[in-house]
């Protein structure tokens, strides 16, 4: 029993930790394309601060970093994303999930220097959409469209899906 208290008790404190390690830079201008450049690892940082701290943690902290990365999001140069109502199917029960989306595909485009492949930014997008939804379902309303996305996945279709709607 109190090695499963232990546990408990770790595993509350490391995810607490988790949570708080990723701060949005102070007096972050965002006005040249250099700009943009010198802020790319903060926003791969908050992206991933995003993807895996739950809805519930840090509530407020979320809406800062929801709100650093998508004004670098909305301004970068280097590329745009694209929203399509026959894909970003998700986002009337869950709004958050556009978030997700968005930042999915961004680190996709950062990390790979892809900007021109739409597919495959909609699919990291999408993948993380999922994974996201599994990991906060009890935060998040049931959504058949992503449950429909996670079938697509698994049969491995997801790709030649997007490609025909994107």
């Amino acid at each position: 029993m109190k090695k499963l208290v232990s546990m408990l008790v770790f595993s509350v404190l490391a995810l607490n930790l988790v949570a708080q390690e990723f701060e949005v830079p102070n007096n972050c201008v965002l006005s040249s394309e250099e700009d943009y450049v010198k802020y790319e690892k903060s926003v791969l940082a908050g992206i991933d601060w995003l993807l895996r701290t739950p809805l519930n943690v840090q509530e407020g902290k979320r809406k800062e970093v929801n709100t650093f990365v998508m004004q670098w999001i909305s301004g970068t140069p280097t590329f745009s994303i694209e929203l399509k109502e026959e894909i970003v199917t998700f986002m009337k029960p869950n709004p958050d999930l556009l978030m997700v989306f968005l930042c999915g595909w961004t680190k996709y485009a950062v990390e790979t220097k892809d900007y021109t492949n739409k597919v495959k930014g909609i699919q990291q997008g999408i993948e993380a959409v999922i994974e996201f939804y599994v990991k906060n379902k009890a935060y998040l309303q049931a959504d058949s469209h992503v449950e429909q996305y996670m079938k697509l996945k698994d049969s491995g279709k997801l790709e030649e899906y997007i490609a025909k709607h994107a």
